[in-house]
């Protein structure tokens, strides 16, 4: 029992630093590309805390399996280099007990990132889109737009410019706006192009549709085609030009919201089969990984501490990896939904029971002689 206490101590310790570490750093890089969202309007500056709270669920079901796997080749790894392991073993530490102690730990993870991904992570998804498109139809246009800065528009359709903006994020000076009409292209395929000049704008919201307005003041609009002398010039007092009403959305946002159980209903469906398998997936690598981390960890005399974790890294990178393909394949109908995920699990689990076997079998030449 105590020997039990203090390798899963010692798994735990690894364990959390590794998921601490790797969980700011894709924090990071997701803070980077929300921030470069809300610069290009695409979601508001008022969410940005919100939709990085809703990032730390959903990065630990995927960092967990890997802060276990490393975990333990760094634990196991240490204690093997320090010879801490090899006393265990001359104690009776067999393999099968010390699979049987880490397993007990990885059925708790497992269980963590079960909860995860078939509950918190659905919600989370559709709370996420929810969230994005009532800040888009809410916040202030004005607030991502950089004073004195030309800037494009979400859709790419507008180029925008104020010279000056407000303090209180309401109105801006000396407002241009350069909207391109394909619609309007000629028989060289030149487009049409709207331009609008103001003294001033500010943010207006339909009250019908919520699609946000930008309301320019004493200015004029141009329109024509470059080149062309036939452009029309109009001075207005008021002038309403409608701005993209953008969502976010990735290749899986719909699957991702969806709850586990409508998943399971409509099985027979490709893309939700991915996605549940894919759910599924992450809970036994928890397990599969941890198999696999524990003959990894295993170091020859003389040899560094973490000799291992280079073969250790690209195993897990060609997991993960198949498991991305084998998503994307039954999704394209390229695999049966039976086949699925199941067959990179199980060569992962082969590989495993391979490794083990033959950490074994050393060991037992080793008594032997």
């Amino acid at each position: 029992m105590i020997i039990s206490r203090y390798l899963i101590k010692e798994i735990l310790t690894a364990l959390m630093a590794v998921t601490l570490v790797l969980l700011l750093l894709f924090l990071s890089n997701q803070l980077v590309r929300y921030l470069s969202y809300a610069a290009a309007g695409k979601i508001g500056t008022s969410i940005l805390f919100q939709l990085m709270g809703f990032e730390i669920p959903y990065l630990l079901a995927i960092l967990l399996p890997l802060g276990l796997y490393l975990g333990i080749i760094f634990a196991y790894g240490r204690m093997y280099s320090e010879n801490e392991m090899r006393v265990l073993h001359a104690c009776g530490m067999s393999v099968k007990k010390l699979i049987a102690i880490t397993s007990m730990l990885g059925i708790v993870v497992s269980l963590l990132v079960v909860f995860l991904t078939v509950w918190v992570n659905p919600w989370i998804a559709s709370q996420k889109g929810t969230l994005i498109a009532r800040s888009l139809s809410t916040d202030n246009i004005l607030n991502s737009l950089m004073p004195g800065r030309f800037q494009v528009s979400s859709d790419g359709q507008r180029v925008l410019y104020v010279e000056k903006v407000a303090r209180n994020h309401k109105e801006a000076n000396n407002v241009f706006i350069a909207d391109q009409n394909s619609k309007d292209a000629d028989e060289h395929n030149s487009m049409a192009w709207t331009v609008v000049s103001a003294g001033r704008g500010s943010q207006m919201l339909d009250a019908k549709s919520h699609d946000p307005f930008i309301v320019a003041t004493d200015g004029y609009r141009y329109e024509g085609l470059p080149g062309q002398n036939d452009f029309k010039v109009v001075q207005f007092k008021k002038y309403a030009v409608r701005m993209p009403h953008i969502v976010m959305t990735s290749k899986h946002q719909e699957e991702e919201s969806l709850p586990t159980l409508q998943l399971l209903e409509n099985y027979k469906i490709p893309e939700n089969a991915a996605e549940l398998q894919w759910r599924i997936s992450l809970p036994i690598s928890v397990l599969l990984l941890g198999l696999l981390a524990i003959p990894l960890s295993q170091t020859q005399p003389r040899h560094g501490r973490y000799s291992q974790l280079v073969p250790a890294i690209l195993i897990y990178i060609i997991y993960v990896n198949m498991l991305f393909i084998g998503r994307s394949w039954v999704e394209q109908k390229i695999l049966p939904i039976g086949l699925g995920l199941w067959w990179i699990h199980l060569i992962v689990f082969s590989l495993g029971l391979f490794l083990v076997m033959l950490q074994s079998g050393w060991r037992f030449k080793r008594a032997a002689s």
